[in-house]
């Protein structure tokens, strides 16, 4: 399952990259395959317990730094045959290059995807 988390602190001031980085680590520890954009951070997971436990872990190192306040946005895609980060940014890929043949996407952010395993 791909799940897109965005973590907002609040309470903490303007500057968030410092308690981004923080939850960036959680799921980097963990191991999970991810892709961080500039609205959140793409993930993923078996299961949605999984993604439970990840965002406790999370919610638990923020309160650790000192956020009083943590809003959360999930999205999440679920299916019965897995697909990968790689697999749905690449289809789309593809079929802006076989419908818009002068599209060029190489080297676009989503070509990034990080595999801390």
């Amino acid at each position: 399952m791909i799940v897109d988390i965005s973590v907002v602190p609040i309470g903490v001031g303007e500057s968030l990259s410092f308690y981004i980085s923080e939850a960036v680590k959680v799921i980097q520890n963990r191991g999970l395959k991810y892709s961080l954009n500039s609205m959140g951070t793409a993930v993923e997971v078996e299961s949605f317990s999984e993604l439970g436990d990840l965002l406790d872990e999370i919610k638990e190192k923020l309160r650790e730094t000192g956020v009083p306040r943590i809003y959360i946005v999930i999205k999440a895609d679920w299916r019965e045959r897995s697909a990968s980060i790689e697999y749905k940014v690449k289809a789309v890929e593809e079929r802006l290059r076989t419908q818009y043949p002068h599209h060029h996407s190489e080297g676009s952010i989503h070509h990034r995807i990080v595999n801390s395993a």
